[in-house]
């Protein structure tokens, strides 16, 4: 009920600018109209950088016995008031009694949109209508994420290193913060190091692991047993997209 009420509270404030969250609660679903799918932005993630805008496309495939009529009441939602405006869905029928209905949004740092308490999980809203008088509304009909791009950078190493040497590996993890708009420190995040044989690289194996610093920094120590190339790779996590360094040259003289 808290969300819903978030929402609902939002809706009230933007609606004299003309942009209208429903709420389930506003709307009554009744017969066998359904909502079958939801995709946005092609199932992928919506990733932004420190000063990023990106067009959104979603696709809302509905279905009832007499077919569909139209979808509409769309709304592009998140927690902490998060609230995109959508375009009004045009629908195709792709069967007599299936259609499937897209439209367009986006979203933008500089305009101020979203916040860096938005990243992650956003949800569509839609009324699907059909033909006979039936409609269906779901305040989760789908899903999908809009995520921070964090940034790897990998250092270190300039010189030749002597086989069974232990040698440092440095690095750093840096993330958007959408309200100043910089990147800035990524602190607190683990990374792991990853190494490839060359010249005949096949498949990278993890060979460390490092938690970065207030400042963003990493730093594993290992040993020298081939030529090859090191990356640092940052993992996905419900905020932020993986990351992945350049590689970096280290050549092991026997």
């Amino acid at each position: 009920m808290r969300r819903r009420s978030a929402v609902l509270l939002v809706s009230g404030v933007l609606a004299v600018g003309g942009i209208l969250l429903p709420s389930i609660q506003q709307q009554g679903s009744h017969g066998d109209t359904r909502i079958l799918k939801v995709v946005v932005n092609g199932g992928q993630p919506i990733v932004l950088g420190a000063s990023g805008s990106s067009p959104i496309s979603f696709q809302i495939t509905a279905e009832d016995k007499s077919g569909i009529r139209s979808v509409d009441n769309i709304g592009l939602w998140s927690a902490n008031y998060g609230i995109l405006t959508p375009s009004e869905a045009t629908c195709k029928a792709t069967s007599g009694t299936v259609s499937v209905c897209t439209g367009t949004s986006s979203v933008s740092v500089p305009k101020r949109q979203i916040y860096d308490n938005m990243a992650g999980s956003w949800y569509v809203q839609a009324t699907a209508h059909a033909n006979d008088g039936d409609k269906r509304t779901e305040d989760k009909a789908g899903r999908f994420k809009i995520l921070k791009q964090v940034t790897a950078t990998i250092y270190g190493v300039t010189a030749p290193v002597a086989k069974g040497a232990a040698f440092t590996v440095d690095g750093q993890l840096l993330k958007p913060d959408w309200r100043s708009q910089q990147l800035v420190a990524n602190n607190g995040t683990k990374a792991l190091l990853e190494f490839c044989v060359q010249p005949d690289c096949t498949k990278w194996k993890v060979v460390g692991s490092a938690k970065s610093n207030g400042s963003g920094n990493l730093t594993e120590t290992v040993r020298a047993q081939q030529t090859g190339n090191y990356m640092w790779v940052s993992p996905a996590t419900f905020w932020s997209a993986a990351a992945t360094s350049q590689p970096m040259w280290v050549e092991v003289n026997s």
